[in-house]
C-alpha cells in the first residue's frame, strides 16, 4: 500500500468558482479593462482579461457578488501574484492587498452560501 501524502495549497482560503464580469483598473491608467471574475477567495480572486499586467502591478479589481435580495459592488486594491497565456487571453491571480469590513462581510457570505454545494 502506498503511503498518501497530501498536497498543500498556497492559498489562504478556499476559492469558489464563479464567472462574473468585472473589470481591472491598473495604476498610472485612465482605461479600465475588461474581464472575467473565474474564482474568488477571502485572500485573492483568479481573472482572465485580454491585458498583459506584470507580477507585482498594483490594480483596482472591480466587480459585484449577489447577495439574496441585492448586488454588493466591490472595488478591491489587488496586487498581480501571478499570470499565464492562455490562447490570446491572459490567466491572473491576484492579491487583496486589504480588505475592509465591508469587502470582508459580502467575500465571506457569498464564499460560505456555496460552499454548502
Amino acid at each position: 500500500m502506498t503511503e498518501f501524502t497530501p498536497q498543500t495549497d498556497p492559498r489562504c482560503s478556499k476559492r469558489i468558482t464563479t464567472n462574473r464580469s468585472a473589470t481591472l483598473q491598473p495604476s498610472g491608467t485612465e482605461e479600465p479593462v475588461q474581464a472575467k471574475l473565474l474564482n474568488i477567495s477571502m485572500c485573492g480572486a483568479g481573472i482572465l482579461c485580454n491585458h498583459n499586467l506584470a507580477i507585482g502591478d498594483i490594480v483596482t479589481l472591480n466587480f459585484s457578488l449577489p447577495n439574496y435580495d441585492s448586488e454588493n459592488g466591490l472595488s478591491i486594491s489587488s496586487k498581480i501574484a501571478c499570470f499565464s497565456k492562455v490562447q490570446k487571453q491572459y490567466l491572473i491571480g491576484v492579491e487583496f492587498s486589504q480588505l475592509d469590513t465591508h469587502e470582508e462581510l459580502v467575500i465571506q457570505s457569498f464564499t460560505s452560501y456555496h460552499e454548502r454545494f
